[in-house]
């Protein structure tokens, strides 16, 4: 048999205690633990197995790495000729993301931060991600979703969990498992455009592109999208935020792009997970055929009542009067939250 011309990365992701290792093992894959997430860290770690000439490997990533930077970060390791010269390009397989059935619904409400890196990596910034951001982004950059210690969880939890996944990322395989063992093997073939093909999983992008394949579960879990050409009064936004967020439902996870009144040339990244939000700025141009006037967000959770989260968000954005002002009396609303660091001129 001719040898693999490359050599494939998986990538394996969870939270600690998860199962990641286990999982490994039971694929019977060549595991290898990554310690960083930066090129230089990725590198190491696969020239480190460099003696065994594995063609496929199974990179286990730390907790608090973000999957996507992982995956730059493989692309661009492979770009080194002296990594592996005699088994040729490296290529990305499988995302696999492995879920602790038995402390999901727990942590997925938790505001702790995720553990931090045990080697400090440039592609981090500041350690601010929680457990809640983890587990999301573990979802939406998935190919593979491993709901493992089924054994020690109840079957309706695992069955939400199951859904969950699927509202979050329509596109993944998602498989049951108990000590990282599962029915399901070997896994799909990696996609030649894998890269390209996760930035179009997210469930959030799938639903503001109105390619959602499930709207809701018939145990409450669902999405409503939220739409409007206004932007947000900024004080009002603060109150819903602090007051009246929890009125409508449970949410549990929102993604989409904002406005702000107060800063009128900016397109803002909405983003929450579990109990925590938090807002920034984009790279979008305000004048973009792509970029939204106002709101386009993404709201997941369990028991959401549509007509009265859509009311309470129309309650936040400019009414007619304010709206007639125009981006410069706009400008003068007092604007609780954090200042955005802006490298555009404009903005």
């Amino acid at each position: 048999m001719t040898p693999s011309s490359f050599l494939t990365v998986n990538l394996v992701s969870g939270l600690a205690g998860a199962g990641k290792s286990s999982m490994v093992r039971a694929s019977g894959g060549t595991g290898i633990r990554l310690t960083g997430s930066d090129t230089d860290a990725v590198g190491r770690a696969l020239t480190d197995r460099h003696a065994q000439a594995p063609t496929e490997v199974m990179l286990e990533v730390h907790p608090s790495a973000v999957p996507l930077e992982v995956a730059i970060s493989v692309i661009a390791a492979g770009g080194d000729p002296m990594l592996r010269p005699e088994a040729g390009a490296i290529r990305l397989g499988n995302f696999v993301s492995v879920l602790d059935a038995s402390s999901f619904w727990r942590d997925i409400r938790s505001d702790a931060l995720a553990p931090e890196p045990p080697v400090p990596c440039a592609t981090h910034g500041e350690h601010d991600r929680t457990v809640a951001d983890a587990l999301v982004q573990q979802i939406e950059w998935a190919s593979v979703v491993v709901i493992n210690k089924t054994d020690l969880a109840t079957a309706a939890d695992c069955a939400d969990l199951r859904d969950f996944v699927r509202l979050l990322n329509p596109s993944s395989l998602v498989v049951f498992a108990r000590h990282g063992h599962s029915s399901v093997s070997p896994w799909l073939p990696p996609r030649e455009d894998m890269l390209r093909w996760l930035q179009q999983s997210p469930g959030w992008i799938r639903q503001l592109n109105g390619e959602g394949l499930l709207a809701s579960s018939r145990t409450g879990l669902g999405c409503v999208v939220y739409r409007d050409p206004r932007p947000f009064h900024p004080g009002r936004l603060a109150d819903f935020l602090s007051d009246r967020s929890t009125e409508s439902g449970e949410i549990l996870r929102s993604r989409g792009l904002f406005r702000l009144a107060s800063r009128p040339h900016v397109v803002g990244s909405w983003n929450s997970a579990g109990p925590s939000i938090e807002f920034e700025p984009t790279g979008m141009g305000s004048h973009d055929p792509e970029s939204p006037w106002g709101q386009e967000i993404a709201f997941f959770g369990r028991d959401l009542d549509a007509a009265r989260l859509t009311a309470n968000l129309d309650a936040c954005l400019l009414d007619d009067t304010e709206f007639v002002g125009g981006p410069l009396e706009w400008r003068s609303l007092a604007d609780p939250f954090p200042a955005w660091d802006l490298d555009r001129d404009d903005a």
